[in-house]
């Protein structure tokens, strides 16, 4: 009996996980990794430096490796970040190692492909155009020069702060893994001050500052957080410290536009808004922080960029200053510093990232492609964005053949924990339309988007996809394993609760 079922049952499984590989291998756009093309030109020898190792220059190391390149990658970080885990590791729920791949280990790999690849650890200060040499420094004084053939410029962006007082100074941001290293300790030794003030009966007021938790920007990244500290506070405060100190903590996102969730249909903002308020998120609309300050943050209506000095003047007077123990700061990027500064040595006005033609080559500097946060492309800053143009550029690099680049958009998603989440799905523009309107019609799912076109799903399913979609990309089998037992250990026994060691410091010597 059970032999009649393995047999019929072995190779159900395998056609199941073949079919399943086929379908990340199709969603990924990862054909030619499996196939790769014969190179058109593998005599020519090029010079191809890539600067940064984010979404964007990770691609195009991994398209562009084949016979006849010479690569170099160069970025200050010597590992590829995986960004949408960035909230969850900044509460316990995955480890920071989790969401990092070794940058070397990339390397190697595309090295093996093309004539060499290798990775130098700098910081790309500045671009001689003429010379075709990028101007690093390794140290911070010393400075180096890398000859190149083709150069893409795909350093990402920074936080924008817009030159609010106190933001750069007293908020702590969710960029790269250190930012994550800081929240999770500012989170954890406020818990600790604030359990030990509660148990010497200290006042109730120092105790309720170290427990407030303010999150601004209301886009994707403010909103997974803001649920990540619901979940974080439900599950593992009450656990550790005590539901008396849990009941005190308060979480507020605060969002200067009428809604959070921009990029996604109002009814799927709605619904997101909701669970955060069922999670017991304060949620603030329309309001803006207009100052910072060590533990008390300003906050006032917000007002459009073309409000009279009028308005903004009475918009400040109704500003209220409230103590607050953190303030996570997810509320818009900018240009970083070399992309403003090549962005003005070629003429451009709008410095906010280097303008693009079709191809995303840079017109003015000849070899020169911009690509992700770095590129004024008309397109979202997200890392759906930065990949496909990372795969587009490196494709053309790798066969010498530019060509106009076409994004495709395949939806958002929106992870609300607590098993919850939300997802905007667009359709696929292929023969696979009929088969997805067909599922999704039979599932029940609702039309949503501007044309109609696009499908919302809710709750548990968009939760699934969630953690489906962003597992099939993570990129080594051991960083599977990483989160896959990370999020298996939160399920079971809770999220990590030691406190990140971000400097040593001696204690005080005792008063004589």
């Amino acid at each position: 009996m059970f032999t009649a079922i393995a047999r019929r049952a072995v190779p159900a499984l395998g056609v199941a996980g073949l079919g399943t590989w086929a379908a990340v291998t199709t969603s990924n756009d990862a054909w030619d990794d499996v196939f790769p093309p014969s190179p058109k030109d593998a005599a020519r020898r090029e010079k191809i430096v890539v600067l940064g190792s984010g979404w964007a220059g990770l691609n195009v190391l991994q398209k562009c490796a084949g016979p006849g390149k010479e690569i170099t990658i160069i970025s200050p970080r010597p590992h590829f970040l995986y960004t949408p885990l960035l909230a969850g590791s900044a509460v316990g729920t995955v480890s920071r190692d989790a969401v990092r791949e070794p940058l070397r280990a990339l390397v190697d790999a595309a090295d093996a492909k093309a004539d060499k690849a290798s990775f130098l650890r700098a910081d790309a200060r500045d671009v001689d155009l003429d010379r075709k040499v990028v101007v690093a420094t390794t140290t911070g004084v010393d400075r180096r020069e890398i000859a190149y053939d083709k150069l893409v410029i795909a350093v990402g962006s920074e936080p924008a702060t817009f030159g609010i007082p106190g933001v750069a100074d007293h908020a702590l941001f969710l960029k790269e893994a250190a930012d994550a290293s800081k929240v999770h300790a500012r989170l954890l030794s406020n818990l600790e001050k604030a359990a030990a003030l509660a148990a010497c009966g200290a006042d109730a007021a120092d105790v309720d500052r170290l427990l407030k938790i303010v999150v601004v920007g209301g886009g994707p990244t403010g909103v997974e957080f803001a649920a990540e500290l619901a979940d974080f506070t439900r599950d593992d405060v009450a656990k550790r410290y005590g539901e008396g100190l849990a009941s005190r903590v308060r979480v507020v996102l605060v969002e200067a536009m009428p809604r959070i969730l921009a990029p996604f249909d109002a009814s799927l903002a709605n619904v997101a808004k909701e669970h955060l308020l069922d999670r017991g998120v304060e949620v603030r609309t329309g309001a803006a922080v207009t100052a910072l300050k060590e533990g008390a943050a300003t906050f006032a209506p917000s007002t459009p960029r073309t409000a009279s000095p009028e308005a903004k003047a009475a918009a400040l007077a109704k500003a209220e200053t409230e103590d607050v123990g953190a303030v996570v700061w997810a509320a818009g990027i900018t240009a970083r510093p070399l992309v403003k500064k090549l962005a003005a040595k070629l003429g451009q006005k709008d410095t906010r990232g280097l303008k693009v033609d079709a191809s995303l080559k840079v017109p003015g500097a000849d070899g020169v492609y911009a690509i992700g946060d770095a590129a004024l492309s008309g397109f979202a800053p997200t890392a759906q964005v930065a990949s496909q143009m990372g795969k587009h550029v490196g494709r053309a690099l790798r066969d010498g053949e530019d060509a106009p680049f076409a994004y495709r958009h395949a939806g958002s998603l929106c992870c609300l924990g607590n098993g919850n989440a939300i997802a905007q799905l667009a359709p696929p523009k292929s023969a696979a339309f009929l088969a997805w309107r067909s599922l999704h019609s039979a599932a029940g799912t609702n039309s949503v988007g501007a044309d109609g076109d696009q499908r919302a799903v809710t709750g548990a399913p968009a939760f699934m996809l969630w953690r489906s979609l962003y597992f099939t990309q993570l990129l080594s089998a051991s960083g599977r394993a990483k989160v896959s037992w990370d999020w298996i250990q939160t399920q079971f026994s809770g999220r990590n609760v030691v406190e990140p060691v971000l400097l040593r410091r001696d204690s005080p010597a005792a008063s004589p």
